[in-house]
């Protein structure tokens, strides 16, 4: 590692302005409202970068604004807002629009007698309305907002259901192709036996080291003294990083080459009492005494240790099963939305697209 790489190592477009611009090929194709079959005005051509307001996408007779973006991503701080992350919201948004215009479509409802019974089991399984309250304020929702957050929630698996079955029943090119969600116990066994690494027992840690090489006793006293100078730079707040860069003189040590490192790995390098404090004694973000290790003197910080036994088959099932049934939905979700999308006006045409 070079010592520029380790010193990195520490360290709108108005919608007015575009309101002139020359509508998109729609390939002959008029937009169209689905459920009345009005004529929708098209919007100008979608804007290289992104605008802060106005329109931010259509999809059939329904506009999404810019500020429906940000209000679905008001709790996330503005500086890790970019534009790639109110791309993905935004394509989310439109999606589940998508997905409830076809629930009306199909005359798929959810009664306020079924959204009850779900809310309720709901707040059973939080530990009851005051956990619920407490949940809604973490999350910045009223309950209101929770009741129609889950509505649409249910109106969407309820089109899943109802798509499937009529695929089912009556298949034909106007049903898309979905799969049940449902993983047999032979695909549990093969997606283990295929990934074993994934369960075999995994140990190591992960520390930054200042280190001080010496060669004899009175070199050692010289280092001492630095090693102590450089304790209490730590403890007036300087980065632990920074300081092992500058002052280590072990290279090992400087480059940080200790990451995700086995007890079996760590004994290549350091004494059995070294990888024993390392693997048993300390504790996560905890900074070692100055620690003497054959020719050296040590600072150590733990940054993270892992620490995870083999998970047998039994073990293993539920949580392979929450993957494989998390696959076949999102199979699903993608699989609906490109069926919907063949007969849909959308705008920007890309609206989709990933990114």
């Amino acid at each position: 590692m070079t010592r520029g790489k380790a010193w990195a190592l520490l360290l709108a477009v108005p919608l007015a302005a575009c309101a002139g611009g020359a509508e998109p090929d729609l390939g002959g194709r008029a937009p169209f409202d689905p459920e009345g079959g009005a004529v929708v005005p098209a919007p100008p051509p979608a804007p290289t970068t992104l605008p802060d307001s106005g329109i931010a996408a259509r999809i059939n007779n329904e506009i999404l604004t810019w500020k429906d973006v940000a209000d679905a991503l008001r709790k996330v701080k503005p500086e890790q807002v970019t534009e790639e992350l109110r791309r993905a919201k935004r394509r989310e948004l439109a999606e589940e629009r998508l997905f409830l215009q076809a629930a009306r479509q199909n005359g798929v409802t959810v009664s306020d007698q079924q959204l009850d019974e779900v809310l309720r089991r709901e707040i059973r399984q939080m530990g009851g309305e005051e956990a619920f309250e407490k949940y809604l304020r973490f999350n910045g929702m009223t309950s209101t907002e929770y009741r129609e957050q889950k509505r649409r929630t249910l109106l969407i698996f309820s089109l899943y259901r109802h798509l499937f079955q009529q695929a089912w029943q009556n298949p034909n090119l106007r049903t898309p192709a979905l799969m049940l969600d449902f993983v047999s116990p032979q695909e549990i066994l093969e997606f283990y036996t295929a990934n074993r690494d994934q369960f075999k027992a995994i140990e190591n840690a992960t520390f930054w080291r200042i280190a001080f090489q010496f060669r004899n006793e009175a070199d050692k006293a010289e280092k001492r003294e630095l090693a102590e100078s450089v304790l209490r730079k730590l403890e007036e707040g300087t980065e632990f990083a920074m300081l092992a860069f500058f002052y280590s003189d072990v290279r090992r040590a400087r480059e940080f080459e200790d990451r995700g490192q086995t007890p079996e790995q760590l004994a290549q390098f350091y004494e059995p009492k070294t990888v024993d404090l390392l693997m048993n004694r300390m504790k996560e973000g905890e900074v070692s005494p100055l620690w003497e290790d054959r020719n050296t003197l040590n600072l150590f910080r733990l940054e993270q240790r892992v620490r995870q036994r083999e998970e047998s088959f039994e073990e293993a099932q539920p949580r392979i099963r929450t993957v494989l049934e998390n696959r076949k939905r999102e199979e699903n979700r993608r699989q609906l939305r490109d069926h919907l999308k063949r007969d849909a006006y959308l705008w920007p045409q890309d609206l989709f697209d990933e990114k």
